[in-house]
C-alpha cells in the first residue's frame, strides 16, 4: 500500500510539473497578446488622429480659405468673419467693385487658388 502511495504522489508530481509548464505558456501567451492588442490599438487608433491633425488641418485651411470669401458675401454674420481683419462690410464690398463686381472679384478668387 505505501509503494502505490509513493506511486501515486510520483505521477501526481509528474503531472503538476507538466501542468505548470503549460500554464507559463499559457502565461506567455496572454502576456503577448496584451502587447500586440495595445500596439494595434496604438498603431490603427491613436497614430491616425494625430496624422489626421497634422495634415488635415492645412488642408481644411486651404479649403475655407477658397470657400469662405464666397460664403462672407452671402452671410448675414459677414462682421463676425471679418473680425480680426480690421474691414468692414462696407469696404468689403467698395473692395469687390473695385475689382470689377462680385463675378470677376469670385473668378479671380478661384484663378488665384488653383
Amino acid at each position: 500500500m505505501e509503494e502505490q502511495v509513493k506511486i501515486l504522489l510520483e505521477q501526481n508530481l509528474a503531472y503538476s510539473k507538466e501542468i505548470y509548464h503549460i500554464s507559463k505558456k499559457v502565461k506567455s501567451y496572454i502576456l503577448w497578446g496584451r502587447v500586440m492588442s495595445s500596439i494595434s490599438i496604438v498603431v490603427f487608433i491613436i497614430v491616425p488622429i494625430i496624422l489626421g491633425i497634422f495634415y488635415w488641418q492645412p488642408i481644411v485651411n486651404s479649403i475655407m480659405g477658397k470657400f469662405l470669401p464666397a460664403s462672407m458675401l452671402q452671410s448675414a454674420g459677414s462682421e463676425s468673419l471679418l473680425g480680426g481683419t480690421g474691414l468692414d462690410q462696407q469696404q468689403l464690398i467698395q473692395m469687390i467693385n473695385e475689382q470689377g463686381g462680385p463675378l470677376k472679384a469670385y473668378q479671380q478668387l478661384l484663378d488665384q487658388n488653383y
